[in-house]
């Protein structure tokens, strides 16, 4: 079995196609969580058909890319366009294995549509899981409508951002927890960061370097909204297990915290600059 490297061409032998002879269109990836794994045919729904028909122009006999978010790739080919719907054929198809443990990501809600961004950018930058939580200064307070709403327009930016990096993971995006709740949510996980503006002890460099296991374990941070965490919260999360842990001198803006840090394990643990490695498994 051959190692896929994030980013390079797959090995599937599917070529790219050509519009006009001229311009290479790189292979289409659609999103179709639930496909059985000996699926030899796929039927994709009124959304992907205005796409591939009418925005990409496709034609039948082009090869298409479906996965289930889950770590399975489908090498497809498009065989017929009905009037709201695309039958394609499944060639074969391939599960890749992540060499990296995951890591989660809680964050307590921040305002307005922040959290688009970052779940948009988490998914690009990996991350497998990520838990929006209320906290004691959080703004936001949704309603059961509200929060399902919102929900529903997370986890769908969640798949288009797996879609367009080319990840074969769209990650969990859970509901929104109380505080409590999404502590408790990281029991099992050995290694647990708490991150507060007022720690002057203990950087995030410090954690990461003084862990000799990094690769071999999964990870939970904890990131908090536009005012910051209690000390009543800090000691609630230090009094389960969390380590607390700053970002230098800097205070950053709810948005960008999160990606920051994200980045930052992400380099320490080989996943950015380098190729982890990536096996596909038939």
């Amino acid at each position: 079995m051959s190692p896929l490297k994030p980013g390079s061409p797959r090995k599937s032998g599917f070529a790219s196609h050509s519009k006009k002879g001229t311009t290479e269109v790189s292979i289409q990836r659609i999103y179709r969580p639930g496909i059985r794994e000996d699926s030899a045919e796929e039927e994709l729904g009124p959304e992907d058909h205005h796409y591939l028909k009418h925005v990409l122009r496709l034609k039948p006999g082009i090869r298409l890319v479906l996965f289930d978010g889950r770590g399975r790739e489908y090498e497809s080919v498009i065989r017929d366009f009905g009037k709201q719907s695309v039958l394609v054929n499944i060639v074969s198809s391939h599960f890749i294995e992540d060499a990296l443990p995951p890591l989660t990501l809680a964050q307590a809600l921040p305002k307005e549509n922040k959290m688009d961004f970052i779940i948009q950018k988490a998914t690009e930058l990996g991350i497998e899981r990520i838990i929006p939580f209320i906290s004691s200064r959080t703004v936001p307070r949704l309603s059961a409508d509200k929060a399902s709403a919102r929900l529903k327009r997370w986890r769908k930016i969640a798949a288009e951002a797996a879609k367009q990096c080319g990840s074969p993971r769209v990650p969990d995006i859970s509901n929104i927890l109380s505080f409590d709740t999404m502590l408790d949510e990281a029991a099992d996980i050995p290694l647990r960061i708490f991150f507060w503006e007022e720690e002057t002890q203990r950087g995030i460099g410090d954690i990461l370097r003084e862990e000799k296991h990094l690769v071999e374990i999964p990870l939970f941070f904890v990131v908090g909204p536009e005012g910051g965490f209690s000390r009543d919260e800090v000691e609630t999360a230090r009094g389960v297990g969390f380590t607390q842990a700053h970002l230098g001198r800097r205070i950053l803006r709810a948005e960008t915290a999160p990606l920051v840090i994200l980045s930052i394990i992400q380099y320490e643990r080989g996943a950015i600059g380098t190729f982890p490695g990536k096996e596909a498994v038939s």
